[in-house]
């Protein structure tokens, strides 16, 4: 349960982890320099001999959260990180191609679509997951920085989805779709609800399909989705002037699917590229993860997923699961885009804001107000007044001088905090 600092040889190849009290005695004696904050690694000024343990890393890869972790072969659990993917790449995507398309119809040069001349390279990812897949690719590569790691396990978790959506179903039913014998979900959809509207029971009137959720608030076109309104009902409904009943939504469900779908997509993409950084990388499914975690006695959490992942391979009795040993604090890593894309501000864009910050500052540097708080840059203001919140926004204080912050990291791909007691910085 002791706090650790990460160590690494004069040529930078990593070392095992010692105690707080070692690292400030070798930084005294200068025999060592602070590499990096977060977490916090020294480095030797002399070539030390490399006896290392071996160390195991286990990533519980996700849709939205992911955990790290690695694990000694004693059960001293030397690292381990809850990781915050980016989830808004795709209204960015959205905004982009507006913002694209508008612009062909100005009074600008003509630049014809180019939708047909667009070659996608084997195992092509959309935008969204590519990056959560790269974010957890580089995550792993962070933690071989500091630690000695000579393994990597993986859990792959293939979802069922036909089986998510209809547990009864079996056999050929897996070929024959709902949408089976349809040329569109239209034509599904009217099909289901006998061609009528299911407000007003009207039959011999146009019908339009309706979104129950819309597209703009993240919902696909699914059947489960669209029902069937006459012209009038449809009006009505986008006016607020009639309301739908839970008769009439009987096929409408509220689950979420996609991130089971992301999974599918990126896993395979996530343990090629580790295959390229690790010599050996096993790959480990959910309930072997599951029957782990319950023997050591943990939670269901990410990190304590990651934890059982790495040590999945190779608990073979009871006693090993006693020795576990695990950090009094997490590392919360937050993902973030690469740059800022707003060069200007106002009705006219007359107001160019500088890409370098205010005052030294950039959004999401850390900081540590006069309180002694740390926090990260959330807003800030050409007056110098900014605003502080901790790694998931919350604000500790909405203006603060920037002459009374005190910069403690600057901001990259991603940023750091400690949950739990603090590590040693």
């Amino acid at each position: 349960m002791s706090k650790k600092v990460y160590v690494q040889n004069k040529d930078g190849s990593p070392l095992m982890p010692c105690k707080p009290a070692k690292a400030r005695h070798l930084l005294r004696d200068k025999k060592a320099e602070v590499v990096r904050r977060e977490p916090f690694t020294i480095r030797l000024r002399w070539n030390c001999e490399s006896n290392t343990q071996e160390a195991r890393l286990g990533v519980d890869m996700g849709a939205k959260k992911a955990g790290v972790s690695a694990v000694r072969e004693d059960g001293q659990v030397l690292y381990q990180s809850k990781v915050e993917l980016r989830t808004d790449i795709r209204s960015k995507m959205d905004k982009r191609r507006k913002y694209r398309r508008a612009r062909r119809t100005r009074k600008t040069r003509y630049r014809e679509p180019r939708f047909d001349n667009r070659r996608r390279e084997k195992r092509w990812l959309p935008p969204t997951l590519k990056s959560k897949a790269n974010s957890t690719v580089k995550v792993a590569r962070q933690v071989a920085n500091p630690l000695p790691i000579n393994e990597v396990t993986v859990e792959v978790a293939p979802f069922n989805m036909q089986k998510l959506k209809n547990p009864k179903i079996q056999r050929e039913e897996y070929q024959n779709r709902e949408l089976k014998r349809h040329t569109s979900v239209r034509q599904y959809v009217l099909y289901r609800d006998k061609h009528q509207c299911i407000n007003c029971k009207e039959s011999d009137v146009p019908l339009q399909v309706h979104h129950i959720k819309p597209r703009n608030k993240g919902e696909t076109e699914k059947p489960n989705n669209m029902v069937s309104l006459c012209v009038k009902c449809h009006e009505k409904l986008h006016k607020g002037e009639i309301e739908l009943s839970k008769k009439s939504l009987k096929y409408w469900t509220n689950k979420e699917y996609k991130y089971a779908s992301h999974i599918n997509s990126m896993k395979n993409h996530i343990v090629d590229e580790l295959r390229k950084l690790f010599n050996n990388v096993q790959i480990t499914f959910g309930n072997i993860t599951k029957t782990v975690r319950k023997k050591l006695g943990l939670e269901k959490t990410d990190v304590n997923d990651a934890i059982a992942i790495a040590i999945a391979i190779t608990i073979a009795s009871l006693d090993f699961t006693k020795n576990i040993k695990k950090l009094p604090h997490t590392f919360i890593q937050k993902c973030l885009p690469t740059g800022r894309y707003q060069l200007h501000k106002g009705k006219r864009s007359e107001k160019r804001v500088p890409t370098k910050g205010f005052n030294g500052f950039n959004q999401w540097d850390k900081v540590k107000l006069p309180s002694g708080t740390v926090g990260f840059v959330k807003g800030k203001r050409s007056s110098g007044y900014f605003d502080v919140s901790d790694i998931y926004g919350n604000s500790y204080t909405h203006s603060v001088k920037y002459e009374k912050l005190d910069l403690i990291s600057k901001a990259g791909t991603t940023i750091m905090e400690v949950k739990g007691n603090s590590s040693p910085t």
